[in-house]
């Protein structure tokens, strides 16, 4: 009976290991969309110093987007001691 119990024991242990493997779904494919390098010939190097290393995506890339992206440099910067230490969220 103990040989029979360790054996069940042992087949319910794999069964829950194995659980998780099975739940896992691959993801699907999705192309990447289309940038501004695509058309170009050369290499991918030659490419991004044309372009000053800006990739652009292609056409309208969202249409429900309505609100503009923000602009760049407004991020505030702490320097180095200007906080005490401890007093900073």
């Amino acid at each position: 009976m103990t040989r029979l119990r360790h054996a069940a024991l042992a087949a319910a242990f794999l069964g829950f290991a194995a659980a998780p493997a099975w739940a896992q779904a691959t993801a699907p494919a999705t192309p990447a969309p289309a940038t501004n390098l695509d058309s170009k010939p050369g290499t991918l190097s030659d490419k991004l110093s044309d372009t000053n290393g800006v990739i652009k995506p292609t056409g309208n890339v969202d249409p429900e987007m309505h609100k503009a992206a923000p602009q760049a440099g407004t991020m505030p910067v702490i320097k180095p001691g200007a906080v005490a230490p401890g007093t900073a969220k």
